[in-house]
């Protein structure tokens, strides 16, 4: 019988995720706050989701940024407070929530991406294109997995 791979038996995967988690993370809040000073990191993820995705529910966005729905409610009372999005009842279910950006809320969601885009450009800069694209097909994977996807 064959024992499969285990990354929990790999200490070096262990660490080199756990310190890329760390590091992105930290990476990210410098980043929101760059794009915003007025913004946390989930209001800026918050905008960036909104703006690819259209109108999203509160739960749904809960859930796409791994947060509860209170959390996500009160990030989202603060972006409504300062005129970045709307949220009205929803057309198909009277008990949800959908939220969309305000053209104020549009232009900013753009700065953070195209800010983002710059920082991963310069973060990524040192590594060759085959580096590159090692990395973005082993990140595609790890964003499967943590989606549920698995493996293709």
């Amino acid at each position: 019988m064959t024992i499969g791979y285990s990354p929990m038996a790999d200490p070096k995967t262990l660490r080199a995720l756990q310190g890329v988690a760390r590091a992105l993370g930290r990476w990210g809040r410098e980043q929101a706050r760059t794009a915003g000073p007025e913004l946390t990191p989930q209001q800026a993820d918050a905008l960036h989701l909104l703006a690819e995705r259209g109108v999203v529910s509160t739960s749904v966005l809960a859930d796409r940024l791994g947060i509860d729905p209170s959390t996500a409610s009160r990030n989202l009372a603060g972006l409504e407070r300062r005129g970045y999005i709307i949220r009205k009842r929803g057309a198909d279910d009277g008990r949800q929530t959908d939220v969309r950006l305000t053209s104020r809320g549009k232009r900013t969601a753009e700065g953070v991406s195209s800010g983002w885009g710059a920082a991963y450009a310069k973060l990524l800069e040192p590594l060759s294109r085959t580096e590159r694209q090692r990395l973005a097909d082993a990140l595609d994977l790890l964003a499967r997995v943590l989606d549920g996807g698995g493996r293709r």
